[in-house]
């Protein structure tokens, strides 16, 4: 008789790095487990993705005052549905979960980012935030981490008290399916950037690169969308600049193959699966010199200080005048992409974890 999983995450308005990591493995996780899926607000697009689980529900969570409520709602699920064990993604999720399982049901939390930067600082109830980890993170719970620099992150502002793994995250087939077999374009230098217009991304360090690179035969589309889109549109037109703002596109491996080079210009980040992405697509990788995305393309990359426009110039130019071997970077890429980033191993490796968690549990009665 198959166990019970419980999957709990903030909402699925839209699909982020969590939320993908949640949804796209869910079919092929159901042949082993139930599934119930759970959201804390009402806004719940699993339908949207293919996959309904055996049980929804909503908490209705509208705000951190009903946490208590929604600890007790998630308590009762938990007990009408005897789940075997919780998996929760998301900080508030992850809290709630843990307020819910307590000793009695095994808990499993996925780490997303860099806590310290993404959630320890930059919110009004920053200062909270940090504490309550602190307080609700158990030594029973298990973490699992995007990447060893997401890890050591929680380490260091929470401390790591229990089991703990790194299990990288994945890229959908999709991907692989479009791979390509490298070729540069003989005219000119076509990069291409994929993420949200926000801070952290630091596109400023690609308009002010452009501003330097007017005379060359180098452009730039950047895919997403974001609050600074305005701002960054006002400066591309100000300087005439090569780089179009291209929106959000629901079948990028499609785009991908049409560029030379993949960049990512971000001052943070806790895994960057845009970069797996390219990777498996066969574009070279123009990364900022951080230790996630160094980690995540295993240095198969021409890294560039983010702080400093002329640092990617110098990259760009050394590109142009043929001095690097783009070829070997896409053929290497698509290797480690293969071995490190498919659904399949990622999957394997989340149901080996499940099952030592069921056994576990059962050694215990």
């Amino acid at each position: 008789m198959k166990k019970t999983v419980l999957y709990i995450i903030d909402s699925l308005a839209g699909i982020g790095g969590a939320e993908l990591m949640l949804v796209a493995p869910l079919k092929d996780i159901h042949y082993s487990y139930n599934i119930i899926l759970v959201t804390l607000y009402p806004v719940n697009v699993f339908e949207k993705h293919g996959f309904v689980g055996d049980k929804q529900y909503c908490l209705h969570m509208n705000s951190m005052k009903d946490i208590f409520t929604a600890v007790k709602k998630l308590k009762r699920i938990i007990k009408e549905n005897e789940v075997s064990f919780v998996h929760s993604f998301l900080y508030w999720s992850v809290v709630v979960a843990r307020l819910a399982c307590g000793k009695k049901t095994p808990h499993i939390f996925s780490l997303a980012t860099m806590m310290t930067e993404h959630i320890y600082r930059h919110k009004w109830y920053s200062g909270y935030t940090q504490l309550i980890d602190r307080i609700t993170y158990k030594k029973d719970q298990i973490v699992i981490s995007p990447t060893k620099e997401v890890l050591k992150d929680f380490d260091k502002s929470i401390g790591i008290k229990g089991k703990s793994i790194v299990l990288y995250n994945f890229v959908l087939d999709d991907f692989f399916k479009n791979q390509i077999e490298y070729k540069a374009s003989s005219n000119e230098l076509k990069i291409v950037a994929v993420g949200n217009l926000k801070e952290v991304k630091n596109y400023q360090v690609l308009i002010d690169t452009f501003k330097l690179l007017q005379h060359l035969p180098v452009t730039l589309d950047i895919y997403g969308d974001g609050i600074l889109r305005d701002s960054l549109q006002k400066q591309i037109t100000e300087n005439n600049l090569a780089i179009k703002l291209k929106g959000s596109h629901d079948k990028i491996y499609e785009a991908l193959s049409q560029y030379d080079a993949f960049v990512m210009s971000s001052f943070l980040e806790g895994f960057g699966i845009s970069t797996a992405e390219a990777m498996a697509i066969g574009l070279p990788l123009l990364l900022s010199d951080i230790k996630a995305l160094k980690e995540v393309s295993h240095g198969n990359a021409l890294f560039f200080n983010p702080y400093k426009a002329q640092s990617f110039v110098d990259i760009v130019k050394s590109i142009i005048a043929k001095k690097e071997n783009l070829n070997n970077l896409s053929e290497k890429g698509k290797i480690i992409a293969q071995e490190n980033y498919t659904k399949e191993k990622y999957v394997l490796k989340l149901l080996s974890l499940y099952d030592e968690v069921i056994n576990d549990k059962s050694d215990l009665k």
